[in-house]
């Protein structure tokens, strides 16, 4: 009964926990991933003030200048806020400075498009009805041709429809700008406290399951290689094919190069389409327009430099931190997705990470059995 009772305690208090929280999943998944990433930097920071604080507390001018006991135990925790703070903020306003002015004009082309059920425009129509005329002559060239789009226009309506549907409406389904703020609070605020109590936390769970925290340690090590190799596989990858294809757009003539930049880098970690969601039908556009330079220039850009970048840092960066084939990789990214929304971005490949982490656990326990 006394080994009970403790394990009865902890778990009464998860429970509590859960009552205050269950309604916030996605807030407090963030803010569990967020802290994993970033507890190194909370340790660094706690180290140095250690160290700082025996090598001044013999000195006499240290002593006399030094902040109040209060401070001094907390800094780690302010310094740690302040570049939660700035690493969040810094890009979104940078984000908001540089795309704000064409975003009015981009989101009302794109709710345009959206309400004529991405019909093509006239001109498109009168040059496609002409490549069929052409292609008619050929029975089976133009089966062929038309296998082809048919299922490429499948692929993209799919594509852009899990886009709409399940990226776009995140305002909706927050509720409105104070939604979205007690979120941001609450994401900010768990991350904090994850980050800060981490040690107990594993410690607790260790406690409720019996588990010992060197399995945890290992676990937590996994899930923060992870989630690296998902910042720079997918966040930082998706982020230079944006800067990349802004550049383009800007180079072609377009008049909101910021803003279709911007939704490249969103479509960017779709796999399989990615990028060209954006930039083919843009280079098709300068294409039936007459503008044929720029719209081979654009095509062949995305098709070289901006497509070479995914497939060679992307696989780079996730199996550094993911031991798995990077089909596996794409398909937990695509399970993700359909199953969670855009967070399955982050879900797939931590729960893939998760899964291989089990797997060797169990495989250790063996081998040391043997």
């Amino acid at each position: 009964m006394t080994t009970l009772l403790p394990r009865f305690f902890y778990l009464t208090a998860a429970l509590a926990w859960y009552l205050l929280l269950w309604r916030h999943p996605i807030a407090i998944f963030l803010a569990g991933c967020f802290a994993c990433l970033t507890q190194p930097l909370y340790r660094r920071l706690r180290h140095n003030m250690r160290v700082r604080r025996k090598c001044r507390q013999h000195t006499a001018v240290q002593r006399k200048l030094r902040l109040p006991r209060f401070l001094s135990d907390h800094a780690p925790i302010y310094v740690y806020t302040v570049a939660l703070l700035a690493a969040v903020f810094t890009p979104l306003a940078t984000l908001i400075l540089l795309v704000s002015p064409q975003a009015g004009a981009g989101l009302a082309r794109l709710r345009e498009l959206k309400a004529n059920n991405f019909q093509l425009p006239a001109e498109w129509v009168n040059q496609l009805q002409q490549v069929r005329t052409y292609l008619g002559e050929y029975p089976r060239l133009e089966k062929m041709v038309y296998d082809f789009f048919r299922n490429l226009d499948t692929l993209l309506s799919d594509t852009v429809s899990l886009l709409f549907s399940r990226g776009f409406d995140v305002l909706d389904v927050l509720g409105g700008t104070m939604d979205v703020l007690w979120s941001l609070f609450l994401f900010f605020t768990l991350t904090v406290l994850f980050t800060v109590y981490s040690r107990r936390i594993r410690k607790i769970t260790g406690r409720i399951f019996h588990w010992p925290q060197a399995l945890l340690r290992r676990f937590t090590a996994a899930i923060h290689r992870a989630l690296r190799a998902v910042m720079l596989g997918i966040a930082l990858v998706a982020m230079i094919q944006g800067l990349l294809c802004g550049i383009a757009f800007a180079a072609a003539g377009f008049k909101q190069p910021a803003f279709w930049g911007m939704l490249t880098t969103f479509t960017a970690p779709l796999p399989v389409v990615g990028t060209a969601i954006v930039w083919l039908p843009l280079s098709l556009s300068l294409w039936f327009t007459g503008k044929t330079v720029a719209a081979v220039g654009l095509a062949l850009w995305g098709a070289l430099a901006v497509a070479t970048v995914d497939n060679l840092l992307r696989p780079l960066f996730l199996r550094q931190g993911i031991h798995a084939p990077f089909f596996v990789l794409i398909t937990a990214i695509l399970c993700g997705l359909t199953g969670f929304g855009p967070v399955g971005l982050i879900v797939g490949p931590v729960l893939l990470a998760f899964a291989i982490q089990a797997v060797e656990e169990g495989n250790r326990f063996y081998r040391q059995r043997d």
